[in-house]
């Protein structure tokens, strides 16, 4: 159908095959998630509109992943892909149990690198909206070792392409965890906004992004962090994100949002200790669809995989403008997505966190955002309030 002037496309960028991958039997990351997730798009009725497309991730070009990473480090990771086992595997943090050897390791990080390069591209045309990788967002890989999971960061080179060609970029991180390869990559600069909201890093990995972050040199005022304390609810974590990214966005105005939707920071997450639910994630995706005209949607960091899952699908609709509509509402057997109880329904009850615990959750995030209005806000011109 040919589109009118006001059309705008969305895309999702998904292979079975890529989905497919596995880092390891007991290995808590499981790109199969995307899989579910498209699974639960046909099963909500969110795959109807004229406007989606579905396309096939390309592997990116070797020469491109040296936007960020050292060349040193990808040719260790080429060869440990290909059983070439090296002392500097040690150094580059390759074979370990986050890190593990796997077959075909290689191809699935050009191949992710790949998706996350296409979107950014396509929102380079007018035509495009919003692009979505959902096994993108590998935030943690730094320039010359990898690093929680994540051995080539996709998101990095992506936004640092993107800042070449002239485009004014800030990226939102919204997984449990820190985004600290993302944040090294860009603390000195001006021309790249970078807010991550994760739990704190005094007893979470990567043991990073506390508030005093806030970049160096030309990038000073650049580079924020929100740090959540354990337990951490929807009340508190959005007071926390509506006191800081909406007026940080606004004055900044980027062109492309690049946002990382991690679904580890959900209350039923097994290796987070945060407590989001549904609907304050619905909330976040609300707001951020309206922080820019264009958006690299990454899928990130979530290791129950059907909450993930449905996270994401709750993402795509909104993201999108569509309502979900159950079309399996009613019908026994035959289904295909997983633990019923958990895959079948995308909504969460309310979750409210009381006591002593709730008041130090506040405490710790009225802190956090008080001093960002004191040192973050003046540098943009943002009145404190």
């Amino acid at each position: 159908m040919k589109m009118e002037e006001d059309d705008v496309l969305d895309i999702l960028i998904y292979s079975a095959d890529l989905a497919r991958t596995e880092y390891g039997e007991a290995h808590p990351f499981r790109p199969m998630r995307a899989k579910l997730f498209v699974e639960l798009l046909n099963r909500f009725d969110l795959r109807c509109d004229d406007n989606q497309r579905i396309i096939q991730p390309k592997p990116i070009d070797e020469e491109l992943l040296y936007l960020f990473h050292e060349r040193a480090y990808i040719e260790v990771l080429k060869k440990a892909s290909a059983g070439e086992f090296t002392m500097e595997m040690l150094w580059a943090e390759i074979g370990t149990g986050d890190n593990p050897i796997f077959k075909g390791m290689f191809d699935f990080v050009l191949n992710v690198a790949g998706a996350t390069y296409q979107g950014a591209q396509m929102l380079l045309d007018d035509g495009v909206r919003m692009a979505f990788n959902p096994v993108g967002g590998l935030h943690h890989a730094a320039r010359d070792h990898a690093s929680g999971f994540c051995y080539v960061n996709d998101i990095a080179i992506a936004i640092e392409d993107l800042k070449d060609k002239g485009k004014r970029v800030a990226y939102l991180d919204i997984d449990a965890h820190h985004g600290n390869g993302v944040q090294d990559a860009f603390y000195d600069t001006d021309k790249v906004l970078t807010i991550s909201l994760h739990e704190i890093g005094e007893t979470f990995y990567p043991g990073t992004g506390f508030e005093k972050e806030i970049g160096d040199g030309e990038g000073k005022g650049y580079n924020v962090n929100i740090p959540f304390r354990a337990d951490t609810d929807d009340e508190v974590y959005l007071f926390a994100f509506e006191a800081i990214v909406p007026p940080l966005m606004e004055r900044f105005k980027p062109e492309i949002l690049v946002a990382q939707i991690g679904g580890d920071s959900h209350k039923d997450d097994p290796l987070a200790d945060l407590n989001l639910t549904s609907n304050g994630y619905r909330r976040l995706i609300q707001m951020m669809k309206g922080f820019s005209p264009k958006l690299l949607v990454l899928g990130g960091g979530g290791y129950n995989v059907f909450k993930t899952a449905s996270l994401w699908t709750i993402a795509w609709a909104a993201l999108c403008g569509l309502q979900p509509v159950d079309q399996y509402a009613g019908r026994v057997g035959g289904m295909m997505f997983g633990p019923e109880a958990e895959a079948g329904n995308l909504d969460d009850a309310p979750f409210v966190l009381e006591g002593a615990e709730k008041d130090a959750c506040f405490e710790q995030a009225r802190r956090v955002v008080a001093y960002l209005q004191k040192t973050v806000f003046p540098i943009h011109g943002i009145p404190a309030t």
